[in-house]
């Protein structure tokens, strides 16, 4: 996960209703982490700098909500990887809707 918005996210979510995620590579060029985010559960507010790909272990459906006031629903499909461009970067919010939890691991790319 990119940068954590910890102010927003302590605001906005309750301790109890946040996600875990696990840092298994950081370094100069590549950021790896592994995800686990039960049904209700939330993400907690994070920027997205860098384009990255997502590999989800299992079907969920979230509800994204952004800073900009965009917001949305994503469907991910178990066994399937998807490349993200960021652009200049976003921040935002994922609550999973479904009953499955959202199980994923994101590979960013820190240099182009």
């Amino acid at each position: 996960m990119s940068r954590k918005l910890d102010e927003k996210t302590e605001y906005e979510t309750p301790k109890d209703k946040i996600g875990h995620y696990d840092v298994l590579i950081d370094n100069d060029i590549t950021r790896i982490t592994f995800h686990r985010i039960e049904s209700g559960e939330n993400s907690g507010w994070h920027r997205h700098e860098h384009n990255y790909v997502g590999y989800h272990f299992q079907s969920s459906e979230v509800k994204i909500d952004r800073t900009d006031g965009k917001e949305g629903t994503m469907f991910s499909q178990a066994g399937v990887a998807t490349f993200y461009d960021v652009g200049d970067g976003f921040e935002h919010n994922v609550t999973v809707k479904s009953g499955s939890a959202l199980m994923a691991l994101e590979i960013e790319y820190k240099k182009p």
